[in-house]
């Protein structure tokens, strides 16, 4: 996977390819967690229009989740398009 990440991103060694792996992989694993902390301000603040909302909420919070998800496949490259380019 290093010796991949070498060639393709140009570093001129496994341990700077490493590094910048390393790197991607923090910055994701914060945006993920960064994520928690905007998703539960966000529930608390629709938990308050609830009265208005009713049922909608759930699915207001679930349309979310779904978007963020996506969002998180697509960082990681999991989606099956950035999949298939790999592979070749």
């Amino acid at each position: 996977m290093l010796i991949s990440a070498k060639q393709n991103s140009g570093a001129s060694g496994v341990a700077e390819a490493r590094s910048s792996l390393s790197h991607n992989l923090r910055d994701i694993n914060y945006a993920a967690r960064l994520w928690h902390v905007f998703k539960a301000i966000i529930t608390g603040a629709l938990n308050e229009l609830k009265e208005l909302l009713g049922d909608a909420l759930t699915l207001v919070l679930e349309t979310i989740e779904q978007h963020i998800n996506c969002f998180f496949i697509q960082a990681l490259q999991l989606d099956p398009k950035a999949l298939r380019l790999e592979a070749q």
